[in-house]
C-alpha cells in the first residue's frame, strides 16, 4: 500500500495567533540572550581588580621610595652628628691651644650644628613622607581585600544567574523548535524578514482600534482583514503583522 504525505492545511486566523506566540519566544529569547551576554562580559571584565592591583603597585612603589629617601635622610644626619661629635671633642680636649685653631674649630662646630638642625628637620619630613606612603600602602592593601571580596560574591551571584538564564533559553528554544513546525515556510521567512527589519518585533496586538507597535489608527477594512479567517493582516504603518487578542 503506497503512503502518501500527509496534507498540512493552515488557518490564517491560526498563523496569527502562532505567530504572536513565537513572537513573545522570540521576545523572551532576545532578553534572556541579551542577559547572558551581559553576565558573561561582567564575569570576564576584571578591571575593578585589576584597578585595585595597580593601585596597590603603585602605592608599594612609592612606599619602597619614601623608604629609601628616609634611610639616605637618617645616614645623612648621623654623618653631620658623627663630624660635630668630633669637632667638639677636639674643641674641647685642650690639645689645641693655638687661638686661631681654635676659632676655626668654634666656628665649624657652629656650623655644623646649623646643618645638623637642617637635616634632622628633612629626615622628620621624609619620616612622615614614609609614614604616609606606608599608610597609603595598607590602605591599597584593604581596599584590594574588600574588592576581592565583593569579586567573589558577584562571581557566585552571576554565575547562578547565568545558569538559570542558559536553562530558560534551553528551554524556549525547544518550544520554538517545536513550533516552527507548524508555520509554512513562507510565513516564517516573512515572520523573520520583519523581525530584522522592525528591532526584533514583527508581530503587533491591535487595542481600539489602533496598532500597538506604532500607535497608527487602522481602517476598519484592515480590522477586519485581521479578525479574519481568510488572511494575515499588516499595520499599513509600521507593516507589522496584526493580531487581535
Amino acid at each position: 500500500m503506497l503512503a502518501f504525505p500527509a496534507i498540512r492545511f493552515y488557518n490564517p486566523s491560526m498563523l496569527a495567533f502562532q505567530l504572536y506566540q513565537l513572537q513573545g519566544i522570540d521576545t523572551r529569547r532576545d532578553r534572556l540572550q541579551a542577559e547572558i551576554a551581559a553576565l558573561e562580559a561582567q564575569l570576564a571584565d576584571q578591571s575593578a581588580i585589576e584597578a585595585a592591583q595597580a593601585a596597590l603597585k603603585a602605592a608599594q612603589a612609592a612606599w619602597q621610595k619614601a623608604a629609601t629617601a628616609l634611610r639616605a635622610a637618617e645616614a645623612e644626619t648621623a654623618a653631620v652628628r658623627e663630624k660635630l661629635q668630633r669637632t667638639e671633642e677636639m674643641l674641647y680636649s685642650g690639645r689645641v691651644r693655638n687661638p686661631k685653631e681654635l676659632q676655626d674649630l668654634q666656628r665649624e662646630a657652629e656650623a655644623l650644628k646649623r646643618l645638623l638642625t637642617q637635616r634632622e628637620d628633612a629626615e622628620l619630613e621624609t619620616m612622615l613622607a614614609a609614614e604616609e606612603a606606608e599608610a597609603a600602602f595598607r590602605q591599597a592593601e584593604e581596599k584590594l581585600r574588600a574588592v576581592q571580596h565583593t569579586r567573589l560574591q558577584q562571581e557566585s551571584r552571576w554565575r547562578g544567574d547565568l545558569g538559570n538564564h542558559r536553562r530558560a533559553l534551553a528551554a524556549l528554544d525547544k518550544r520554538r523548535t517545536e513550533m516552527l513546525t507548524t508555520i509554512p515556510a513562507e510565513t516564517l521567512a516573512q515572520y523573520e524578514r520583519l523581525r530584522a527589519q522592525r528591532h526584533g518585533l514583527a508581530v503587533a496586538t491591535v487595542t481600539e482600534g489602533t496598532c500597538d507597535a506604532c500607535g497608527a489608527p487602522l481602517t476598519p477594512d484592515i480590522l477586519r482583514s485581521a479578525r479574519s479567517n481568510t488572511q494575515l493582516a499588516f499595520c499599513p504603518t509600521c507593516k507589522r503583522i496584526l493580531y487581535v487578542p
